[in-house]
């Protein structure tokens, strides 16, 4: 019988795993049978992590006394049935599906992913208060402190998911992802204009008469096409992020809890 084990690198120690391999992962095989213990390095891997693995093998030798193992380091040209399990780990969620190769890239990823997702839609939340501004024979009252605060947060929080996005990108080129890389650029380069569109602040409507200093009357109907526009545009990023966000989380759920 095989049994495999992966090096958990940020515990310093070794994990039982039957499914699935990273490229850049620390690998053993322990054949029951033959009480041979094969040490397979990722070709992404480094030494240092190759290095602390093989430090650590000591505390995984220890827990079968009742084997007399062998360890045997080769690079290539392992026994066919080691090779087999090797393949079959590496092709079911292998470097086909699964393109990130460190453990650190994937877990910030998934934090900023979850973060573009949901900082747009607070913002969306945001300029949706705007449909319950006090209305009148089809116009908004608001006061000048009310607009300019709802105007300002959406900035920011624009302002903060084109960072987030911009971290995306840089992850998606370290990992040669083109799906992040995709993805993430049309959502900066969205709200990049998103952002430049906000700071025109009252211009962004046509006050009506009988507006002063600090109290604004717009057309409920550009309210509404204002929102509509936001919404429009923000759909576009967050339907392919959320479905990336899924996919995301079923190939790499393993590595991520």
């Amino acid at each position: 019988m095989l049994r495999t084990f992966i090096f958990d690198y940020s515990k310093s120690h070794w994990v039982e795993e039957q499914h699935s391999l990273l490229m850049n992962d620390i690998c053993i095989i322990l054949d029951e049978e033959r009480e041979r213990i094969y040490l397979w390095k990722g070709p992404k891997s480094t030494k240092r992590r190759y290095s602390e693995g093989y430090k650590n093998l000591k505390d995984l030798i220890t827990s079968f006394p009742k084997m007399d193992l062998q360890l045997i380091l080769v690079n290539k040209n392992f026994p066919l049935e080691i090779q087999k399990k090797l393949n079959s780990m590496l092709e079911k969620e292998g470097p086909r599906n699964l393109l990130f190769s460190r453990l650190i890239t994937i877990r910030i990823y998934l934090i900023f992913l979850l973060g573009v997702i949901a900082i747009p839609l607070i913002s969306l939340l945001n300029l949706s208060t705007s449909l319950f501004w006090p209305l009148s024979n089809g116009i908004n009252e608001i006061d000048n402190k009310t607009f300019d605060l709802w105007i300002s947060t959406s900035e920011i929080l624009t302002l903060i998911a084109i960072i987030f996005f911009a971290v995306n990108i840089i992850i998606g080129i370290v990992e040669l992802e083109n799906q992040v890389i995709t993805f993430s650029t049309a959502g900066l380069i969205i709200n990049i204009g998103l952002f430049i569109y906000y700071t025109f602040n009252i211009y962004l409507f046509r006050f009506q008469s009988g507006s002063t200093l600090t109290i604004y009357l717009i057309l409920k109907s550009e309210i509404l096409f204002f929102v509509f526009i936001n919404i429009t545009l923000v759909l576009i990023f967050e339907i392919p992020n959320i479905y990336k966000l899924l996919s995301f989380l079923k190939s790499y759920r393993k590595f991520i809890f």
